[in-house]
């Protein structure tokens, strides 16, 4: 096969530069002043030549763009019989009012819908705009479309299925068409996967590629099924279909199997500790733990609380009690405090409203005695839970702002209530994707730390833009809160993990700094970058000790981490999202002023 040739800048620049080396190697014999003469003009040439090929590369690259994205193909089954008795008209408006069921659940989790495909939708999860859990969102999004098509059955009285695909994978994501007509679409082998597994879905079956589901495995329920041979594959691939929920999700991130104690946290173990201290002896307290994805805010949490159960004393006097937000969930109103709720009760998501109803009455019952009536409703219609009809006519006759008012009330007197008994820590999970409705409620239940034994620990990305900001800075003003800022690992800190985390004494020097240099002191980023290695076997556990088969010159990045900062990239205004990827093309390090002269030329400055 014969090399493809040069194109016309980079024969220029490849010309110019051996001139300038012949030029060089006859200084000796022409003087100094010749050939700097000489070659002042040659390089002037050369760096208009190299700006040029710069600009002919950006430009590909700002009109698509690589995204991993996970790719969602639903097909309606039972139309085609339908259509072949009933009048096509009826067919075309029932078809319709099934997508505008259906398409609202993809536009919640946060996809977007890319064609209609006869009785078929093709939806992304990560294009245009990526999140950092897209397959999740899209597994979620496929258990509601099911469960929307069923009660749109019982309203309809029809008989239509729903059947999927589900894969993940880089794309080319931009404009398809003509010049005068393009569509925002995305291509890929991982679109054709989940085209495929759509195809050899039965009727009702999720069935899902082998990286959506490496990816969530901890949270969904999988079942193996025989590989299928997919279009410009190999080899057979493996394939799974979806059962459902885990009844108990694991951790998305971390290393089965892998353990390292923590690293780098002291100080603010140190500082949760005291303040946690100081509940316990009848203080309310205020904490926020501030710090980007993958640094350990969830760890330290864990850690802090594994910390107050080390003495026996500590578990017999402090309740804990966690509340979650929820990626997808700014939408929700009071999904955070619904969560928190939830678990102040002890039942889960999945538990039955009878068990749901049985246990917030006892506990509501236990705490305020006599005065349980005037709390009960309003907890009870804040978790969706069946009242009877005279009570459920008097709460829903309440406008928004009298409802708030209820649930502020029922929810300070349980709280007082539970302090009373003993003091109490609420940790608020992820609050930078806190619904408005939570945030307000939550501000004006901080005051309850001035008055009882109460810790909020309030756990966030540093997002000033968000709803969830708002509780930051009311906790900051309001209560004096301790606010600990989570920095990136020390070099020596980052070592210390990966050290720990593979015992890695036989691992070579350069494969430990290659991690610690990639991962940039983000703890998420080693375990990441180190399941990538052991998934493809660039090392290895032989004889009791971690080694490496073969040599890693780079690192890819992996598929978790690639969504994060996808996800974080998609949030940049998109002067800054252009200018970023000009300077991808660029390289890793170059000159700000090279830069600067592209995007004036691109018109962007």
């Amino acid at each position: 096969m014969k090399p493809n040739p040069e194109s016309p800048s980079q024969q220029a620049i490849t010309d110019l530069t051996a001139a300038i080396a012949a030029l060089e190697a006859q200084r000796a014999i022409l003087g100094d002043a010749v050939v700097e003469a000489s070659i002042a003009a040659l390089r002037d040439k050369l760096a208009r030549q190299e700006l040029a090929a710069l600009e002919q590369e950006a430009a590909p690259a700002l009109r698509g763009e690589r995204k991993l994205v996970t790719v969602l193909f639903a097909d309606i089954a039972g139309f085609t019989a339908l259509a072949e008795t009933a009048d096509p008209e009826t067919v075309r408006d029932l078809m319709n009012a099934c997508f505008e069921r259906l398409v609202p659940v993809i536009e919640h989790y946060g996809g977007a819908v890319d064609k209609f495909i006869g009785d078929g939708v093709m939806a992304l999860f990560g294009a245009p705009v990526a999140h950092e859990n897209d397959p999740e969102r899209a597994l979620r999004a496929a258990l509601v479309m099911r469960d929307a098509l069923t009660a749109f059955n019982a309203e309809r009285g029809t008989d239509l299925g729903l059947h999927f695909g589900v894969n993940t994978g880089l794309v080319v994501a931009g404009g398809i068409g003509t010049r005068g007509q393009q569509q925002y679409s995305v291509m890929g082998d991982a679109v054709n996967l989940a085209s495929r597994l759509e195809d050899a879905s039965a009727r009702g079956e999720i069935l899902v590629g082998p990286d959506t589901q490496r990816l969530i495995v901890p949270l969904f329920e999988f079942e193996p099924l025989e590989p299928i041979q997919a279009k410009g594959r190999a080899e057979p691939v493996q394939i799974y279909r979806l059962l459902g929920l885990q009844a108990r999700p694991g951790p998305v991130r971390g290393l089965a199997g892998l353990v390292s104690p923590m690293v780098g946290r002291d100080a603010e173990l140190t500082a949760l500790c005291r303040v946690a201290r100081d509940a316990r002896a009848g203080a309310g307290r205020v904490a926020l733990v501030v710090g980007e994805p993958g640094l350990g805010k969830s760890r330290l949490i864990a850690e802090w609380r594994a910390a107050a159960a080390e003495a026996v004393a500590v578990t017999e006097s402090v309740r804990w009690t966690e509340g979650r937000c929820l990626s997808y969930g700014q939408d929700l109103a009071y999904h955070l405090l619904i969560d928190l709720l939830r678990n102040i009760v002890g039942v889960p998501v999945a538990a039955g409203e009878p068990e749901a109803r049985a246990a917030l009455l006892a506990l509501v019952q236990n705490l305020l005695g006599d005065n349980a009536p005037d709390v009960y409703p309003y907890l009870a219609h804040l978790l969706a839970l069946g009242l009877d009809d005279e009570t459920t006519s008097r709460v829903r006759a309440l406008d928004p702002q009298t409802l708030q008012a209820q649930y502020l009330v029922a929810l300070r007197r349980l709280l007082l209530a539970l302090a009373a008994r003993q003091p109490c820590v609420l940790v608020f999970e992820d609050i930078h994707w806190a619904d408005p409705a939570s945030v307000d409620l939550s501000i004006k239940l901080l005051p309850l730390a001035a008055e009882a034994p109460l810790l909020f620990c309030f756990v966030t990305r540093p997002e000033r833009d968000v709803p969830g900001w708002k509780l930051v800075t009311a906790a900051r003003e309001q209560v004096g809160a301790t606010e600990l800022i989570l920095r990136a690992l020390s070099p020596d800190d980052s070592q210390q993990l990966i050290a720990n985390l593979l015992a890695i004494e036989a691992l070579p020097a350069p494969v430990r700094a290659l991690i610690a240099k990639k991962a940039e002191g983000n703890p998420f980023f080693v375990e990441e970058i180190i399941r990538m290695l052991i998934d493809q076997e660039i090392i290895v556990r032989e004889g009791g000790h971690w080694i490496a088969r073969r040599e890693i010159d780079s690192v890819e990045i992996p598929d978790n981490v690639q969504g994060l900062l996808l996800a974080r990239i998609d949030r940049l205004p998109d002067d800054v999202k252009r200018t970023l990827r000009v300077a991808s093309v660029i390289g890793r390090q170059f000159a700000a002023s090279v830069l600067g002269q592209v995007l004036e030329r691109q018109g962007v400055l």
